[in-house]
């Protein structure tokens, strides 16, 4: 492409997590980068928004007393900014399945930035061995930094976004060897169990961390080609996903709601 893109970023996991450091680092090697993220933690917000926020500068942008998608919210319309694409991550775990797309932040921001009219990505690092990837390091992150910058160059005018709404992007770290990259679409299987503990209960997602191994639960096999099966191959996840409402044709449901009348 001509001129650089210029990227918008943020995250899920406030402006201080290491994954938004690392990839910034990389990013602003190639491309033009505003950041735009929480001032705290804010992962499993999913797309949730607030009414008002407060804003203080950053040397990298702008830091939201607020959620992923207030900062998207900011960047895309209260900056003197015209981004060609958004970025979300890197985020030190998985955010897989269709059951994940409402709940993570990270996809959160990707999602608000879709439906403001801009193209995004959501990227998360996994460790094959045990999905999330605790106590991260610099290089945790490189690899997934690395295929986020080439995302960024060759995206904007390739013509990719003509019929996407975003990405959700799931990159190994570099305990991999040499992973494929794959188009992907979300696994459907999803389970949570609930246990007690006195007046307390206990909520356990079984679908959150599928690689793990100490998970008591037999997903069915994945049909096709899934988010859960690339990264149980250790390989690179890209799942173009949509934001636009899709109705669904049910002659059952016609027929339920045939003659009824409201008193």
């Amino acid at each position: 492409m001509g001129e650089s893109a210029h990227v918008l970023l943020t995250n899920d996991d406030g402006i201080d997590s290491l994954g938004l450091e690392v990839l910034y680092d990389r990013l602003a090697e190639t491309v033009d980068v505003t950041v735009v993220a929480p001032a705290e933690d804010q992962s499993g917000v999913g797309r949730r928004h607030s009414h008002e926020v407060t804003v203080r500068d950053h040397e990298w942008g702008r830091v939201v007393e607020g959620t992923p998608a207030d900062c998207v919210a900011v960047g895309l319309r209260g900056l003197d900014a015209d981004p060609d694409i958004v970025v979300s991550g890197a985020n030190p775990g998985p955010n897989l399945g269709l059951h994940r797309l409402g709940r993570s932040g990270t996809v959160g921001a990707a999602i608000e930035a879709a439906h403001l009219g801009t193209p995004a990505v959501a990227v998360s690092t996994y460790d094959p061995a045990d999905g999330r990837v605790d106590d991260p390091s610099p290089g945790s992150f490189a690899r997934t930094a690395a295929f986020t910058a080439a995302l960024c160059e060759r995206l904007p005018d390739s013509g990719a976004f003509a019929a996407v709404d975003y990405l959700n992007v799931h990159v190994p770290t570099e305990t991999a060897d040499s992973p494929a990259i794959r188009i992907t679409r979300p696994a459907h299987a999803f389970d949570v169990s609930v246990s007690a503990d006195g007046d307390t209960l206990r909520f356990r997602d079984h679908s959150y961390d599928p690689l793990r191994t100490d998970l008591d639960i037999d997903f069915p096999p994945d049909e096709g080609e899934t988010d859960r099966r690339a990264l149980a191959d250790g390989d690179v996840s890209v799942s173009p996903l949509g934001v636009r409402d899709q109705v669904t044709e049910s002659d059952a449901l016609a027929d339920a709601l045939d003659g009824m009348e409201l008193a």
